[in-house]
């Protein structure tokens, strides 16, 4: 009995593991596509578009990784596809430390667009903003090289898998100062709107909350997505268990899935064009699907 629950278990992590990994490669497709459309149109790329671009390409070869290491794992011996797990690791390093600065990139763009201060350091900051962007994904290049290196001790592994593989805490903090930051501004803002108007939030205040959801959304994600990591871990080293394996991917599969939906929810040219795509869909679908679709079937 016990071994049939494990079986069903494994059986329903998979699935959900498989449509998580599968809604999140054609998420974070779609906005690389969206993207690169847009910039050879334009002939021109954008902070904000490097950034989400970067952050599709890195959370499609975490999901590529996360899938073929687990999966492997999960119906094959490792020592049988020992070449193809080792690979699959390599690039679930990159794009893993990838994702996090790209994300915590995001988070200080977002600071550095909606905020207002008036101390010259910020406007300073303000000023040279695609220059800051750069300058921060410089360092997560150096820190991603270090972290490859460090890869090799063989002493005190699990404290080195936590340490390094989890991306580091340096994104995760500039994500933490941007969003207080970000409420600070929005503290000031409001006292002085409070002085002038009252009634309805202004086009800042708006902007501002939205910003707030977005990050605050990331950083929940993020420590999820690293919970599942510290699980597969504990699970490496100490359980060896198939089935924790599976539940540790379906946790972390959440993340570069779930936060890219929220973006193209937010971001307003990739609303657009999900919703043209939409529309084409249901204009070009059969006629029995669309009649499932809107209940007269």
């Amino acid at each position: 009995i016990t071994l049939t629950i494990r079986m069903k278990s494994g059986n329903i992590c998979v699935s959900v593991t498989s449509g998580e990994c599968l809604v999140g490669i054609l998420v974070n497709g779609f906005i690389g596509l969206v993207n690169c459309i847009d910039c050879v149109k334009t002939t021109r790329v954008t902070s904000i578009d490097f950034i989400l671009t970067g952050l599709a390409i890195s959370r499609t070869g975490m999901l590529l990784a996360l899938i073929s290491m687990n999966f492997f794992d999960f119906f094959y011996f490792k020592i049988s596809v020992i070449g193809i797990w080792k690979f699959s690791e390599i690039i679930w390093h990159l794009s893993n430390h990838s994702s996090a600065w790209f994300g915590s990139c995001l988070s200080i763009f977002y600071f550095l667009k909606i905020a207002n201060f008036s101390h010259p350091a910020f406007l300073w900051l303000k000023w040279r903003i695609n220059k800051v962007i750069w300058v921060v994904l410089i360092d997560q290049e150096n820190k991603t090289n270090i972290t490859h290196n460090n890869q090799g001790l063989k002493t005190l592994k699990f404290f080195i898998l936590i340490l390094f593989n989890t991306g580091g805490l340096v994104p995760f903090a500039l994500s933490v100062v941007s969003c207080l930051l970000l409420v600070l501004s929005l503290r000031k803002h409001m006292q002085q709107m409070h002085l002038k108007v009252t009634g309805s939030r202004d086009p800042s205040t708006e902007a501002h909350v939205r910003a707030m959801k977005t990050i605050m959304t990331f950083l929940f994600l993020f420590v999820l997505y690293h919970l599942g990591l510290i699980m597969a871990n504990l699970n490496t080293t100490i359980f060896r268990s198939k089935l924790v394996s599976m539940f540790s991917l379906t946790v972390m599969s959440v993340y570069p899935m779930t936060h890219s939906i929220i973006l193209i929810l937010g971001h307003s040219k990739l609303r657009q064009a999900s919703l043209r795509v939409i529309l084409w869909q249901l204009r070009h679908c059969p006629q029995r699907i669309r009649e499932r679709l809107c209940g007269t079937g």
